[in-house]
């Protein structure tokens, strides 16, 4: 925290003012009483978190979640991508390609790019690109404008709301899941977890070790959606119109 400008000036004048010496020792964390939100889905193995988390993602989110390893992870990306940039106005829109070259943008976090060459993916109707932080904010904001999916890394799985959690970073824009009209999020199965609480334990070890926590944590359940209005279910209202969530079994 020593790169916090006037830091220990700003808490000393907080101190004087309230008539007492600074207090620089850590607040001891009281032990709850009740732990229940500890106990639901513990013991689940991490397939059976896999198996929770796609059977909520299809039947309350709308969304599709798949399986595959990493040697198939490219082609299930070229397929998922083909399904989203087709044009839906066309009579026979199931098989009938944009009429301009569809566009997707892909996180560079060096984890995803590990799993796979997003050139593989790049064909006449269908341009990707990465994204990339030497060409500033403005232009990555476009391409995300435009793009029709967004690919990003989900750094966890949240077996019981079918939540991805994604840590904001430079290689990977929040752009690049809330703007293009489809997101996918890759995530390995050793990365779910049951639920929130296992989500907000990490983030808290990270700041007990003194870890530079990321700038926004997003946690995202499939397509952007809200029913707040007279209770009727609208999709697409703030964000993605659509999501799919792509778990590596053998990660």
């Amino acid at each position: 925290m020593s790169d916090i400008i006037n830091r220990n000036r700003f808490l000393d004048n907080i101190a004087a003012k309230l008539g007492r010496p600074r207090q620089t020792t850590p607040v001891e964390r009281p032990s709850l009483r009740y732990t229940c939100h500890q106990d639901v889905m513990a013991g689940k193995s991490h397939d059976e978190l896999k198996q929770a988390l796609i059977d909520y993602t299809h039947k309350a989110l709308g969304a599709q979640a798949l399986v595959t390893t990493r040697a198939d992870l490219t082609e299930t990306l070229r397929q998922v991508c083909a399904g989203y940039c087709l044009d839906e106005t066309a009579p026979n829109h199931a098989n009938t390609p944009l009429a301009a070259p569809s566009e997707t943008l892909v996180s560079a976090d060096p984890r995803l790019l590990e799993l796979f060459d997003p050139e593989q993916l790049d064909t006449d109707e269908h341009v990707v690109h990465v994204w990339n932080t030497q060409l500033g904010y403005g232009p990555n904001i476009e391409i995300a404008e435009r793009a029709k999916v967004g690919i990003v890394y989900a750094e966890q799985a949240l077996a019981e709301s079918g939540t991805m959690v994604l840590y904001s970073q430079p290689a990977q824009g929040r752009a690049i899941s809330l703007l293009p009209e489809a997101s996918v999020f890759v995530v390995p199965k050793s990365a779910l977890v049951a639920r929130l609480t296992q989500a907000t334990a990490e983030l808290h070890k990270k700041a007990e070790q003194g870890e530079r926590l990321p700038s926004c944590v997003n946690f995202i359940s499939g397509p952007s959606s809200t029913a707040d209005i007279e209770l009727i279910k609208v999709v697409g209202v703030h964000g993605p119109v659509y999501a799919t969530y792509i778990i590596i079994d053998d990660l």
